[in-house]
């Protein structure tokens, strides 16, 4: 188990480092929902006109803009490439691996009327480390990241209905990942979904229904509902918020329930997210019909200038089955947006078990460049 949980660590990080330029952050300067600067309520994807315009001036070399309306231009796209160079060692064994990945990323959004759209993300990317004796696959993927319906009749509701990320309340990819690889390894990172976005002065409201992203084994192929529900409680800059989660498969079924925040004071806030699963299987005769899994991530972050963040970021993940096993994880983090077509981010991570033989260390340097409509 102790093995697994490392490879998990080091998986989770590598499939997912190059997706975290979110930037939930943005709390501190009041900006308490992604709505304001993302196409999309749930952040991430394609940006709008002021969305465009912050992130030039978050650039070290930032400079005047014009960008389109995004409200009237019909179709929207923007491409980037992001590389990934990392250094993973075993700390107990002195096992080291070096790998460099590739991701070649395609964004769009087509308006189709006033209130319609559909949004897309897809790309290209090389496999990072593999569990099974840490090897490296030179092979591509094509992945689907986003493929959406939305429906805005509002500027306080969307519904939206494909195949997308799953709603959470701090919106970090890995993260994400680390509490999905946990306590649900194997399953989809993007599966389809119907759900609703509420988001007026104090509440952000999202109720959800999900199936299969149909990349996952059989056996994992979940369907349920959820909901993650938050309210501003300061000036924007305090946000609190509960999430609970039903799912069903063949082999098992899961429910789930968590609390986060989202924190900012000027120049510096904290994230923080936690997640309790319950995971009961459906065979009867297995010895152990139940696991329960907790998984917490808390990263306290400052911004000295627009340009630059530095964050420290914890992860615990207990695992009680057998036995109780924990899971640790310390990431320091500096990310730089040289211009609203560079960034980079350097960081390292240490994951331990408690014990001498279950201990990794991993650094990395991500390069994203995007182009800018």
């Amino acid at each position: 188990m102790k093995r697994n949980l490392i490879a998990v660590c080091l998986f989770a990080f590598g499939a997912h480092a190059s997706t975290a330029l979110a930037s939930p952050t943005m709390v501190r300067l009041g900006y308490s929902d992604c709505a304001s600067c993302h196409i999309s309520p749930q952040g991430g994807g394609m940006l709008t006109t002021y969305g465009k315009g912050v992130d030039e001036a978050q650039s070290l070399r930032r400079q005047e803009v014009h960008p389109v309306d995004t409200s009237a231009t019909r179709l929207l796209y923007d491409v980037r490439f992001v590389t990934a160079s990392q250094f993973a060692e075993t700390l107990a064994t002195g096992h080291d691996v070096t790998s460099t990945t590739f991701r070649l990323q395609g964004r769009s959004s087509l308006l189709m009327s006033e209130h319609n759209r559909l949004s897309g993300a897809f790309g290209l990317e090389t496999p990072v480390l593999t569990t099974a004796g840490m090897s490296a696959s030179t092979a591509g993927n094509l992945v689907v990241y986003k493929a959406l319906y939305q429906y805005r009749p509002t500027e306080s509701f969307e519904l939206a209905m494909g195949r997308d990320e799953m709603p959470s309340g701090i919106g970090l990819p890995d993260p994400l990942a680390f509490i999905r690889n946990g306590s649900d390894a194997g399953d989809t990172a993007y599966p389809t979904q119907l759900k609703a976005h509420v988001y007026t002065h104090r509440l952000q409201l999202t109720p959800y229904v999900f199936g299969p992203g149909y990349e996952e084994p059989a056996a994992l192929r979940q369907h349920g509902g959820g909901i993650v529900a938050g309210v501003d409680i300061w000036k924007h800059r305090a946000i609190v918020g509960v999430s609970s989660r039903l799912s069903e498969a063949s082999a098992f079924h899961r429910t789930s329930a968590g609390a986060y925040a989202r924190l900012g004071f000027g120049k510096w806030g904290i994230l923080a997210e936690h997640d309790f699963t319950t995971r009961t299987t459906r065979d009867e005769s297995a010895p152990l019909p139940q696991a329960q899994y907790l998984a917490g991530h808390t990263q306290v972050f400052f911004a000295p200038v627009e340009w630059l963040v530095t964050s420290v970021a914890a992860e615990h993940l207990v695992v009680d089955a057998a036995q109780q096993t924990h899971l640790y994880r310390l990431t320091p983090s500096v990310q730089t947006r040289i211009s609203d077509n560079l960034t980079i981010i350097v960081n390292m991570r240490e994951a331990f078990t408690g014990v001498a033989a279950g201990r990794a260390r991993t650094f990395s340097v991500q390069l994203a460049v995007k182009s800018v409509q």
